[in-house]
């Protein structure tokens, strides 16, 4: 008897051709899209950020969300996290200075062809950010810090609302000390649990995936309402 697996992948393998087509079609809606970004989302700094190096969301975009990477050092650790922000949905900010440029190679190659779904906001350092969140957007919700000293555990319920910026430091030092203090006075700093006898800390990109899909279980509620369960795909259950 053919197994449910196996009648899924037939199906699968037979939309290739679809999917082919498709694929064309969008290759030819992002270049497109990538000639006139909005002036909304241009960069805070001209220098620090071309305005071609960055391809812009649309309309799509949650506006209850946002991560910000303050002076991220590898490139292939920010374009993993660029290319989560673009499956998410959330605007993705960076602030200098950067361990590299937005023309690097490994950055691209990390991100694939997914920075056309990603909004990406540079700023050129903390005092930069800091003065953008607070004074030309007036506050906008909390800022909320992710440290290994973190006080509180990343997963604790309510920890997280609509509107909170989550902060991730770089991978060699964390955050700086003016963005600890601003975010422990505001929206707190969060504590992803590991073991320190074996290891010093997390991969960024990996964490970024933590606190992220966290942030949206608690502020989505419903974990089904954007993402429904396929009633022919393998292991599916009433």
């Amino acid at each position: 008897r053919t197994s449910a697996f196996a009648m899924f992948a037939a199906r699968q393998h037979a939309m290739l051709p679809q999917l082919a087509r498709a694929g064309g079609a969008t290759s030819r809606l992002r270049r497109a899209r990538r000639v006139s970004p909005p002036p909304g989302f241009r960069s805070a700094s001209a220098a620090a950020q071309p305005s071609d190096a960055v391809e812009v969301a649309d309309d799509n975009q949650r506006r209850d969300l946002a991560v910000v990477l303050v002076s991220p050092q590898i490139p292939g650790n920010t374009g993993t996290i660029a290319r989560t922000c673009a499956a998410t949905r959330v605007p993705l900010h960076l602030v200098g200075p950067l361990g590299f440029t937005l023309e690097d190679s490994q950055l691209k190659r990390a991100g694939l062809d997914y920075w056309n779904s990603v909004c990406v906001k540079v700023h050129d350092d903390w005092p930069a950010f800091h003065s953008y969140w607070r004074d030309e957007l007036g506050s906008p919700g909390r800022l909320v810090a992710f440290s290994k000293f973190g006080a509180r555990p990343h997963a604790e319920e309510g920890a997280y609302r609509k509107g909170d910026w989550l902060l991730f430091g770089a991978e060699t030092t964390g955050l700086p000390d003016e963005a600890h203090d601003v975010c422990a006075k505001s929206g707190g700093v969060r504590r992803i649990p590991i073991d320190e006898q074996h290891v010093r800390s997390l991969n960024l990109a990996v964490s970024v995936g933590v606190g992220a899909y966290e942030a949206l279980r608690q502020i989505d509620r419903s974990p089904t309402e954007g993402n429904p369960p396929r009633p022919d795909a393998p292991g599916s259950h009433e």
